[in-house]
């Protein structure tokens, strides 16, 4: 499923070594659990299980299924929106902080060398590595013979993030992170390795900025400084673990071993040296049926992998022997509406009551089932599997729209159905539905949906595909130019990530044309508290604000990922979203463990 993703929030220091770790939350079991199956299943990632690598055992190229070998909009890697991509610029590039565990909330160091100083809470000081240096083989140095080897330094670092608040640039619309690095008031290089943020006002979740999933630090000579754009394949230069080797759109995106990693060497004392252990990696673009899957899994093609049909993953380990990994994916179904605040504006569903009716009409319980199975979610404006920020499961099933014991499920029918009729929806008409093309689960319900509608408020929609998958929803978004949109949508971390870009009035992905006064004061209000229970009850407040008097974003369903790892596949750890690949630069293969025979070379 084709997306993108992002961050965290200022939390308290721990030990040492550069992290950063939230407050513990309790585990709770999934939010609107469509089927009892579901009852016991985690929302937090599987542990990752830490093993030295033993002697023998380096080397190798390691493949799983995914969907990386796409690119919908953009290579850029702060253009684009889609998930899959940030996972290969992951890989490719680093950040100046970066998320070790991104359901614990505990963020450690990538190019800083330590969790920036903080002496007050304007002041961000950071300290870059100085042993950073870019992407150095035969080919950069024959395309970029400059960059080859060049050392990063703190001009990197600004430039990188300069660059998303230039408002003259011909893609400024493109720059998805801009309201998070508009918090700045200035970028000050105190030499070449020392970089001071000062902030415009307290900004809590800053720290996290700096982690984001899409904040990665790139050199200025691979910009075309006309367009202002690197969608090239020839320039995803970086300094991460792993450099590009082939990127064949469909098929594979292939990454290689930096042997100059500046990191190499930090898990010395966990018995991992010289990393990346691997050779290299290779993301097979995923066939999207099971049978095929599981050939490919079985006969050892691919080293891990998940399902269509999450269910068959504790049916293949049984048969195998095979380690089963569970990671609630934070990538959410949703519908988006658009409202259109202007008071002399007209749009179909300006009303409150019409959203709210929609909102609460359509079986969130039905949709679950049928697009998950037995590990399928319900959403709310922050996805459930984000335990740290999420509306607690006892109050959000309590909400219209979230209920389903019978006798609660016909009064909210009910209700619906007089509030669409109060507000006169019988005479809004046909509405044109934009749906995503991909994932294949989203495109095969959109009738159901659309019967849904039909059924129970009398609403006709047209439905309208989206062929290149969301190419044409992200540019109707970006417009404004969508009344209602049905599609995936990317998985982020910090509460700030999934409310302020979508529902500020300034937001970059208020597609919706919100604008709430007391919204944006709460918004705002969430960014400058420091402390955090008291933010994350903002948080809240927020959530049901959302819930009860703007239902524009309509947030439906999501599920829990479960799949199988070969038990000589180490190190390998789950996550929620796309964007973490630099994880693979721990991963090893056991070619000693009795599993490992008969995987192919």
């Amino acid at each position: 499923a084709a997306a993108a993703g992002a961050g965290l929030a200022a939390l308290s220091l721990v030990g040492c070594e550069g992290e950063q770790e939230a407050p513990p939350t309790p585990s709770p079991s999934p939010v609107g659990t469509p089927t009892p199956a579901a009852g016991g299943v985690s929302l937090e990632c599987t542990d990752r299980r830490w093993e030295p690598v033993k002697e023998g055992c380096r080397g190798g190229i390691q493949r799983n299924f995914g969907y990386e070998a796409i690119s919908l909009d953009t290579l850029d890697p702060h253009q684009t929106q889609m998930g899959p991509t940030a996972s290969t610029h992951s890989a490719i590039f680093s950040k100046v902080l970066k998320y070790d565990d991104i359901p614990k909330g505990i963020i450690e160091t990538d190019l800083a060398e330590t969790i920036p100083e903080t002496p007050d809470n304007l002041t961000y000081i950071v300290k870059i590595r100085p042993n950073v240096r870019f992407h150095n083989t035969e080919k950069i140095r024959k395309n970029f013979p400059q960059l080859a080897g060049r050392q990063l330094t703190a001009e990197d670092v600004k430039y990188s993030i300069e660059r998303q608040i230039n408002r003259q640039s011909p893609k400024a619309g493109l720059y998805y992170r801009m309201s998070q690095w508009e918090t700045l008031d200035k970028i000050e290089v105190v030499d070449p390795l020392t970089i001071k943020f000062v902030t415009k006002r307290p900004t809590a979740p800053f720290i996290h900025y700096l982690a984001d999933t899409n904040a990665f630090i790139i050199a200025r000579e691979l910009v075309d400084p006309d367009k202002d754009d690197m969608n090239s394949l020839d320039k995803m230069i970086g300094t991460g673990p792993f450099v590009l080797d082939r990127f064949i759109s469909l098929q594979v995106v292939r990454c290689l071993r930096n042997p100059d990693w500046f990191a190499k060497d930090d898990l010395v004392d966990k018995g991992l040296p010289d990393r990346p252990i691997l050779d290299g990696y290779e993301a097979i673009w995923t066939p999207e049926d099971d049978t095929a899957i599981e050939l490919a899994f079985k006969s050892k093609q691919v080293d891990s992998t998940a399902y269509v049909d999450q269910r068959n993953a504790d049916r293949i380990a049984q048969e195998t022997g095979a380690d089963i990994e569970s990671c609630s994916s934070t990538g959410w179904v949703n519908s988006r509406i658009l409202i259109n605040d202007s008071p002399n504006a007209t749009t179909p569903f300006k009303d409150l009551r019409l959203r709210l009716a929609i909102h609460i009409a359509v079986d969130r319980n039905r949709m679950a089932r049928q697009q998950f199975q037995h590990v399928g979610l319900l959403c709310g404006p922050v996805h459930p599997g984000i335990l740290r920020w999420a509306l607690p499961p006892e109050e959000l099933a309590k909400k219209p729209g979230y209920r389903f014991a019978r006798e609660e499920r016909e009064k909210d029918l009910a209700d619906a159905k007089a509030m669409w009729e109060a507000a006169g929806g019988p005479d809004i008409g046909t509405v044109e539905v934009i749906y995503a093309g991909i994932p294949e689960w989203v495109k095969s319900y959109w009738p159901q949906l659309q019967r849904q509608l039909k059924e129970t408020l009398g609403l006709e929609t047209k439905g309208r595909i989206d062929a290149s998958g969301y190419t044409g929803m992200a540019q109707g978004f970006l417009q404004k130019s969508i009344v209602f949109g049905y599609g995936y949508d990317n998985g982020w971390i910090d509460l700030d990530d999934w409310l302020y870009p979508y529902f500020h009035s300034q937001g970059v992905k208020n597609s919706f044309m919100l604008a709430d006064p007391e919204l944006d004061r709460m918004l705002e209000a969430q960014r400058a508290e420091f402390d955090y229970e008291k933010r994350r009850q903002l948080g809240y407040e927020i959530q049901h604000y959302l819930l009860d008097k703007v239902a524009a974003r309509l947030d439906w369903t999501s599920y829990v990922n479960r799949y199988t790892d070969w038990p000589y596949f180490k190190n390998v750890r789950g996550a929620p979203w796309y964007g973490v690949t630099y994880h693979r630069a721990d991963y090893w293969l056991d070619k000693t463990h009795p599993t490992f025979h008969g995987r192919p070379a």
